[in-house]
């Protein structure tokens, strides 16, 4: 994949929608030497459920440490409810689920109100930042913060395209996590619900483990595509658009298009 070929692709795709303001990052997980891609990659964008990425790390790596474990009960309380996404919005105050349907709910239909629950586990979005931020001195990164719970539609929360695809290499492929964790994430990840940005610009039957994010102002998607066993290319893009404007998911899918045939030739 060679930067000289494929930026000035996006960049004339990216005249074409002059409204929208994007960061892209894609980095080749399969040769040292293959260079990433990156245009605005370490611009700061409103996270909206692309933070519930580094909120699963934290608690798995809680949970490979023995200090949450799967079948404790949570107990859905009127503070985390939420607007937008989910399922669990629409059940009564008491209802209880295991933390591993929770963390079932906050990846595959990006519920918000089992995001909330996950939250107060972890101590409460200080403390979840707080491990958050822990992460992100680990790994060097720099531009992702949970300020408030979800949903969060004026987009305080913050990431960037390259910290998402760094948190989601680590986390699958790295040392982040134990292979029971790294399994179950990729497992629930290749569930995700929401197959309409980055995934509908691949071929048919492409695997590709991810997670999207979606408010008036911003969409994104980030995740791992799997070629082959050995081939496996990291890959973020979030657009700030005129508020609900389909121009923004429109550009992911055509961009997504311009990488994957690009590769396809690397």
């Amino acid at each position: 994949m060679s930067p000289t070929s494929i930026i000035p692709k996006i960049n004339l795709k990216i005249k074409q929608y002059p409204k929208l303001s994007c960061g892209i990052y894609v980095k080749p997980l399969y040769r040292s030497e293959t260079p990433e891609i990156s245009i605005n990659g370490n611009s700061e964008f409103p996270a909206a459920s692309l933070i519930k990425i580094p909120i699963a790390i934290v608690l798995l790596q809680k949970i490979d440490k023995g200090e949450i474990h799967w079948g404790k009960t949570l107990i859905l309380s009127r503070a985390h409810y939420a607007a937008g996404a989910g399922y669990l919005r629409t059940k009564k105050v008491g209802t209880k689920l295991s933390v591993r349907e929770a963390f079932k709910l906050m990846l595959t239909i990006s519920d918000n109100t089992a995001t909330n629950m996950i939250i107060d586990l972890l101590g409460g979005v200080w403390k979840t930042n707080d491990e958050i931020q822990k992460l992100n001195k680990k790994l060097s990164l720099k531009r992702t913060k949970l300020v408030n719970k979800l949903g969060d539609f004026k987009g305080t929360n913050k990431t960037c395209p390259y910290d998402l695809v760094i948190f989601l290499e680590e986390a699958l492929e790295g040392k982040l996590l134990s292979k029971a964790s790294k399994r179950i994430l990729k497992h629930t990840l290749f569930r995700v619900i929401n197959k309409s940005l980055i995934l509908r610009g691949l071929p048919k039957h492409t695997k590709f483990v991810h997670k999207t994010g979606t408010i008036g102002i911003c969409v994104g998607d980030a995740g791992i595509i799997y070629i082959n066993e050995k081939k496996k290319v990291g890959i973020s893009i979030i657009v700030k658009r005129p508020f609900n404007s389909l121009d923004g998911q429109r550009f992911i899918r055509e961009v997504s298009k311009i990488v994957y045939d690009e590769l396809r030739r690397d």
